[in-house]
């Protein structure tokens, strides 16, 4: 797929990255162009780096393969395509080359120059980390030990999966040690993630931790997790804590998902499953995640029916709700167009562009707890609120993604307590999980391969297509094949598992 969304606060060169910029952004060599930039410039390009791809092309595919959205409007959308589970090679070109030749290759230039100031290496330690695991929970083998080096190795080894994961604990751990440490330049709003809050970073750094140990359950029966949780955190506390970026309503500054959503207008749309789903639980975030069809600018007499959701393969003349604030930020204007039988068009409404890109939140964390505690027979971990049970860490997880969405009072009260109302299961935490992780990219992908839920069916489109089962990974970029043909891992299709921990 070519990148759909223009780079904002890109300050790194050509340095210690494993593609060249020139082939990346297709350029030419600008002698104006500063060769080496200040760790507070790179901490800023790194952040937006890593939350532009979480809101990219890898959150449209994983979000589509797990029925979050699917692509319908337009007859020759790669959407489309994508409802098929048909992804060619040179379509992931570009996820791959951002994640490693502008993201990783910021946080390496940030350790390598942190010298006096641990707690930007801490940082970029911690901040690699989630990229490292997100790279390996889509493509299982990835380059690690040898993907940082540059001109040096342009042709890295593929490291083992498990043997990646393994490390990352590690580099995590080595980060908070560092964030503990005293700068010498003082951490600040260059920090577009915590605004230089070491006590937030080592919350969410241990709750990463909780992520991937949880990713590693099935494979050691829930060992590390259990001692990531009794070695006390601190973990995240509130809303306040998400690893999430904020974005601006400033042109090229605005979220990525939003000015995908102008790029490629109808490319994308929410899916029938997920807004069905939450239509069956009379769901009162349907109101901030989609626009009501037929629109209604004010709450529809029907609000909890008023949607409609995508079924792939559907013609383009069928009209749906749209992603609404939650994923774009609030209407400033409607135009008053409308689509067939009410709907909106990809102009009615304009939307600041100013929502968050959510990548780890503390409604997740809660959640985490509490299938720990379910499966795997984990003790409650130390919290602020005195929680002891795994239905108190499912009612918070609940709760705080409903506070996210901004619904409150009443409509929040009568929601949780409907849904705590019966015994807990797995899959009880892991629908749950998948509503209020909408908008974070892979994780609900990861928790369908991990356990099965929620209960999706091959798409209509895919199976028309002749593709009856629904993908597990990505399949490795053209460029890499092209470049570094004999350390490319083969992988037949998408069905392939290709982590470790999906078994």
């Amino acid at each position: 797929m070519k990148r759909f969304f223009k780079n904002i606060l890109i300050v790194s060169s050509c340095i210690s990255v494993l593609v060249s910029c020139s082939d990346f952004l297709d350029v030419n060599d600008d002698p104006t162009r500063l060769k080496t930039a200040s760790i507070s410039q790179t901490l800023v390009a790194a952040e937006t780096s890593l939350a532009f791809n979480m809101g990219a092309d890898i959150f449209i595919y994983s979000s589509i393969f797990s029925q979050q959205a699917a692509g319908q409007g337009v007859t020759a959308a790669q959407t489309r395509e994508y409802d098929k589970y048909i992804l060619s090679n040179s379509d992931v070109n570009g996820t791959w080359s951002n994640f490693y030749s502008v993201c990783l290759a910021d946080l390496n230039y940030l350790k390598q120059n942190s010298q006096g100031n641990p707690q930007h290496a801490g940082i970029a330690n911690v901040l690699q980390a989630f990229a490292f695991g997100i790279l390996t929970d889509v493509w299982g083998n990835v380059p690690y030990k040898d993907a940082l080096e540059g001109v040096s190795n342009v042709q890295p080894a593929f490291d083992d999966s498990k043997e990646i994961y393994d490390s990352l604990f590690v580099l995590i751990d080595e980060g908070i040690a560092k964030m503990k440490q005293t700068n010498a330049i003082k951490i600040g709003a260059e920090d577009l993630i915590y605004g230089g809050d070491m006590t937030k970073w080592e919350k969410f750094a241990n709750t990463l931790k909780l992520r991937l140990a949880l990713h590693y359950a099935k494979v050691d029966g829930g060992n590390l997790l259990k001692s990531v949780i009794n070695a006390g955190g601190p973990f995240m506390e509130s809303n306040n804590d998400n690893f999430q970026m904020a974005f601006e309503n400033v042109t090229n500054r605005q979220n990525p998902i939003h000015q995908f959503e102008l790029q490629r207008a109808d490319y994308y749309a929410p899916s029938d499953f997920i807004i069905k789903f939450m239509q069956g639980k009379t769901d009162p975030r349907l109101t901030m995640y989609f626009t009501p069809f037929p629109y209604s600018a004010t709450t529809p007499a029907s609000p909890y029916t008023a949607y409609r959701g995508t079924i792939p393969g559907d013609a383009t003349s069928v009209p749906y709700s749209r992603i609404h604030t939650y994923l774009r930020g609030s209407v400033t204007a409607d135009n008053g167009t409308r689509a067939g039988n009410g709907g909106l068009n990809s102009t009615s409404l304009t939307y600041t562009g100013a929502a968050p890109i959510r990548m780890l939140t503390y409604a997740e964390y809660n959640f985490i707890v509490a299938e720990a505690m379910l499966v795997y027979g984990a003790s409650a971990p130390v919290n602020k609120d005195n929680r002891t049970t795994k239905e108190d860490f499912f009612a918070a997880g609940i709760e705080a993604s409903l506070a996210n969405a901004g619904i409150t009072g009443g409509a929040a009260s009568t929601y949780v307590s409907a849904q705590t109302s019966t015994a807990l299961s797995l899959q009880k935490i892991i629908e749950e999980k998948y509503v209020a992780n909408f908008g974070v990219g892979v994780e609900p992908w990861n928790d369908w391969k991990r356990t099965g839920f929620p209960l999706l069916s091959v798409s209509p489109a895919a199976a028309a297509a002749g593709n009856n089962t629904i993908p597990r990974s990505l399949v490795y970029p053209l460029s890499e094949q092209q470049a570094n043909l004999n350390n490319v891992p083969q992988r037949a299709s998408m069905v392939v598992k290709g982590v470790f921990w999906d078994n």
